[in-house]
Order: structure tokens, then sequence, then C-alpha cells
């Protein structure tokens, strides 16, 4: 329970904050419920703003995180909400409506978590998730819902991708492959499965290609813009071992830990599809992993043909978009139709 003088300087806290915050952004005029456009059914050129209520929700449903960058502890501004809806809904939406995104929003604390129980002394070992301010990802979660939204509608992420996506996990993926082996041993068939990974997948996207994937998608206007600005000027320090580094600017990829990050991230894999079902393949996703696999006749001959073909498509669809395969974790497996047939594939990605 705060106490009365705890609350008011938690309170001037808050405020002083939020004339930082709206110093950053350009000043507009009040927005209404009007300024959403969506001029057809695949066209998304602005945002449209939050009520008091909708920023209230946003906050009190989150998950209370941990953030030096926070000049309060989230679970008291969860606490003391109530009194500063209005301050906080002003900044959101002026950055909706200003096509804006607060330089302190894309600040990050990165601490580097060990993937797996690996050995903590190799670098690869290590995730570098970041730590955002808990008013910044609050603003993401109001552009994520849109534009997520706007994406479902449209029909125009990848059926395929069962990473980041609402109902979907590791399992729908692998239930989907999984069953499709099985139905092609079934029908007497052999299967190829190649396993694709890949480096640091997040932080090599390209800033120009992804906006530009947005673009051909319908975004456009002050929502473009917002992400444009979301992306744009982003800076990190890492902290390790009670050590904070000196801060560095970042030119490419998005955060790991951000709201918008995964959302974005299979908005940038999403051409990908096209260029594995080109040679007959299908495909399935969890997050940057890709599992691409067909069927065919035991005695076909131009199963390797089609493998290095598709492969060698995959490899200049990535060095297109700065990605690159992690060739230690992909793999190449075969299901023949029987115990009886034997298939020696040797192909490298």
């Amino acid at each position: 329970m705060l106490g009365h003088s705890s609350k008011l300087s938690l309170l001037f806290l808050i405020r002083l904050t939020t004339l930082q915050f709206s110093s950053q952004i350009r000043q507009e005029p009040s927005v209404t419920k009007d300024n959403f456009t969506m001029t057809n059914a695949h066209s998304l050129s602005s945002f449209s703003p939050l009520s008091e209520m909708d920023v209230s929700k946003l906050i009190l449903s989150s998950h209370p995180t941990t953030c030096p960058l926070d000049p309060i502890p989230t679970h008291l501004l969860q606490a003391i909400s109530s009194s500063d809806i209005p301050s906080l809904t002003h900044i959101i939406n002026s950055s909706l409506h200003s096509g804006t995104v607060p330089s302190a929003f894309k600040q990050a604390r990165v601490s580097p978590l060990l993937k797996k129980p690996l050995n903590p002394a190799l670098l690869e070992n290590y995730r570098p998730v970041s730590l955002l301010p808990f008013i910044s990802k609050t603003l993401e979660r109001a552009v994520f819902n849109q534009l997520s939204m706007f994406h479902v509608q449209n029909n125009l992420l990848d059926s395929n991708q069962s990473g980041f996506k609402s109902g979907h996990s590791t399992e729908t993926a692998l239930l989907s492959v999984t069953e499709a082996l099985r139905l092609a041993r079934a029908a007497s068939k052999s299967s190829v499965l190649i396993l694709l990974d890949l480096s640091a997948a997040f932080d090599t996207i390209n800033h120009q290609i992804l906006l530009s994937t947005l673009r051909k998608m319908g975004i456009s206007g002050t929502a473009l813009q917002w992400l444009n600005s979301y992306l744009s000027d982003r800076s990190f320090m890492v902290s390790w071992r009670g050590e904070v580094s000196k801060s560095q600017q970042l030119a490419t990829g998005v955060p790991q830990g951000s709201v918008l990050g995964p959302l974005l991230f299979s908005i940038y894999m999403t051409s990908l599809g096209s260029v594995i079902q080109k040679h007959g393949f299908s495909y399935h996703c969890y997050a940057d992993d890709t599992q691409l696999y067909f069927s065919f006749q035991p005695d076909d001959p131009t199963v390797v043909a089609r493998i290095s073909a598709c492969l060698s498509d995959i490899s200049s669809w990535m060095n297109d978009h700065h990605l690159q395969l992690n060739l230690t974790k992909t793999e190449l497996l075969v299901v023949p139709a029987n115990p009886s047939f034997h298939h020696n594939f040797s192909i490298q990605p």
C-alpha cells in the first residue's frame, strides 16, 4: 500500500517523464476516431487513436517487467495508472498521429541470456534480449494490435508460420510436418525433410527491405512513417555482470524482447514461401526455423537436382535479404517409403 507522500512523489516522476516524452513528439492537432483511414481492403495509412480506457487496459493487462530504463518500477506505475492515464494516452496518441516515436523509447538495455543449458563460455550460446521501457512497449502493443488485425483481416501473413501466432506453437508446426510425412509413406512415397536455421536473424533484418515489404502490403502514410521512425536511430547498451557498455547505434534488425519485433520478422519472411513452393516443396515455419519437405517416388532420378535448385534459390533469397543460414544447424533428412529403400543424398545448402 503506497503512502500519500510516496504516491505524490511517484506521480511527480511520471508527470516529469510525460513532459520529456511529449517534447520529443511533433505537436499536432488533437486526433479523433475519424482520423483512422483504411482507403480499401488492403490499405492502412494511419493508426487509430486510443481512448483512455484502451490505454488503461493495455497497461493493466501487461505483465510487469523490469527495465533499468524505467523511471519507476512497472508494478508501481500500474498501481497508480488511473491517476495518470490522460497523460499516457496523450503520449501514445501524439506518437501515433505524428508518425514519430520518441528517442527515449528507442533505447534498449541488452541482457545476454543463455539459450539452453549450454556451455556459458561460448558467445554463440547467448541470446541478446532487449529490455525496453514499459511505456514504449505499451505504445508498441497499441500498434501491434492494429497492424496484426490489418494483416489477419486481409490474409497477408504466411499461413505456414506457427511462430508468434495465437493458437499456434511448436506443436502445431511439428504436427503439420509429421502428418505430411506420414501420409506420404502411407502412399508408398519417400520424403526429404530439410531443416533450415538462420544465424542472428532478428539482428540482420534490413530496414529498407522491411519498409518496402510493408509498403507493398498496403501500409502507407503516417502508419508507415511511424514504423520507419520506430526502426530508425535505435541504440543499445549491454549489461553484463554489473557493468554497462557505452551506447551503440543500431542500423539493422528488430529488438528481441520487443512487442513488434516478432510480427515485423514474420512480415519480413513472407516472400520466402513463394521461393520454396516454386520448386514443388511444402514448408512450415516456427519463427526463424523453416522445415521444407517434398515426397517422391523412390526411383525418381530428379530428386537431387530439385533439392539443389531449391536450396540455391533459397540461398539467393537469403543473400538478397541480408540473412544467413546457420550451416551447423541446417540438416537434410530422408524418410524412405519403406525400410528396404536406401537413399544416399549428400547435399550442402
